[in-house]
């Protein structure tokens, strides 16, 4: 075999993942939260990656409370797992949320860490927008930024997408100005009130720290140590919803070998965010990245949840809607969660369809409830408001039954007209002795 024909051959090898096995699992979790979904996706690739690679990734990762470090088990099994089909997923009458799937697993992990994973992710998908809002405070460093600048380069290489609030806002003012001098006030309105949303997921909070004195061994140089503790949010920036709260315990950091106050926080900040091999769950900064992965692959995959507002709904109309909904195939599930036929009712409903056409499917079964405001992850009707949509088709149909009830007329005219004229013209031909 000549070097040409050995290169050709290498190249396909490399171009075709013969590596890879295809394999079915399913994943369980029980309850209808929404960490169950993701826990059970979680499952089902963790189930996924032992049938196909050999790989049992909760004893390897030593975990002793799976539901709790799902996202750890999420992100290494992601790495084994080239891709995935959802086949099946929703609540079972059993209470619990099972995930069925079909994948291609490979023999072994793309990296140690998650960076090159969650790479390949964003890839395969529109990768979600954060904003990073922390307020830190840590004695010796002035205007602080050294943990949200950790999560920004980190989220960046992890392919995510970054978006500065303030600049969205003053982008969102520039349209509310042009908005309000074209005459549109309510939508210059609700850009001022920043109703438009400019990221999927906000990470919140504060990061605080004092330095707890110096500290050497045996004769070496005085280290300088730091005691550090962070309270931070992951929100849904849609709903608002909390997606994870990390307030783990203060640590205390010891920083050797660095040349200033500021150097020595940032490598503390580092470390806290990095996590240490020796403390389990120390990753904080890294939690949070596998959290808004593993929360957006479960939105992805299985369907957003879309919260429905209706004025006007009882009991037994939300019944009927859940349970036509539920028939659809892109429909996991529905939840209803609080009813006020006087005022707003509330359910929320898993589907693989976006918004709009969510909201022709509801319009179909409920006709007598008009969409009244429409979001990524937001519906709202109202009974009794027609459409536009709706009020085309009446317009046509008026049109036609006015038509019709003119031609009636008409016919009714030309009918008597012809009639009497009949008679007149019978009167005539018998005074005339015409027969």
């Amino acid at each position: 075999m000549n070097k040409f024909a050995s290169f050709t051959i290498g190249i396909m090898l490399l171009a075709h993942p013969l590596y890879a096995v295809e394999v079915e699992a399913e994943g369980r979790a029980a309850g209808d939260a929404p960490a169950a979904r993701q826990q059970a996706l979680t499952d089902a690739l963790r189930e996924a990656v032992r049938s196909g690679a050999g790989v049992d990734l909760v004893s390897e990762s030593q975990m002793e409370n799976f539901e709790l470090q799902f996202d750890r088990t999420f992100s290494k099994a992601r790495g084994y797992v080239k891709k995935y089909e959802v086949l099946t997923a929703g609540l079972t009458e059993d209470g619990f949320y099972t995930v069925k799937i079909k994948a291609d697993v490979g023999d072994k992990a793309p990296a140690a860490n998650d960076t090159l994973t969650f790479q390949m992710m964003a890839r395969e998908h529109e990768a979600p927008r954060i904003a990073i809002q922390i307020d830190e405070q840590i004695e010796g460093v002035q205007n602080g930024t050294l943990s949200s600048d950790w999560l920004r380069n980190t989220a960046i290489k992890c392919g995510l997408r970054v978006v500065d609030l303030n600049n969205a806002q003053g982008h969102g003012g520039m349209l509310a100005k042009r908005a309000e001098t074209l005459g549109r006030t309510t939508e210059s309105t609700l850009r001022k009130d920043g109703v438009v949303s400019a990221c999927d997921y906000i990470i919140e909070g504060n990061i605080v720290g004092s330095a707890a004195g110096t500290q050497s061994f045996y004769g070496s140089k005085a280290g300088k140590k730091y005691s550090l503790g962070l309270n931070m949010t992951v929100r849904d920036a849609a709903t608002g919803a909390i997606v994870l709260t990390e307030n783990p315990e203060s640590r205390d950091i010891l920083i050797r070998n660095v040349s200033s106050d500021t150097a020595a926080a940032r490598e503390a900040v580092r470390q806290l965010m990095e996590g240490s091999p020796r403390i389990a769950e120390s990753d904080s900064g890294w939690k949070l990245i596998r959290r808004i992965f593993a929360h957006w692959a479960a939105e992805m995959d299985l369907g957003a949840t879309i919260k429905l507002e209706f004025v006007g709904l009882d009991l037994d109309t939300a019944n009927k809607l859940k349970a036509e909904l539920e028939k659809q195939t892109a429909v996991g599930a529905v939840w209803i969660r609080s009813i006020d036929a006087a005022a707003v009712s509330v359910l929320e409903c898993e589907s693989r369809l976006n918004a709009p056409d969510l909201a022709k499917v509801i319009s179909g079964i409920l006709p007598g409830y008009g969409l009244d405001r429409s979001e990524k992850r937001y519906l709202s009707f109202r009974k009794g408001m027609v459409n536009k949509e709706q009020e085309a088709t009446a317009g046509n149909s008026g049109e036609k039954s006015g038509l019709d009830l003119w031609q009636i007329i008409t016919g009714v005219i030309v009918t008597t007209v012809g009639g009497i004229s009949a008679l007149i013209f019978g009167i005539v031909k018998k005074k005339m002795g015409v027969e």
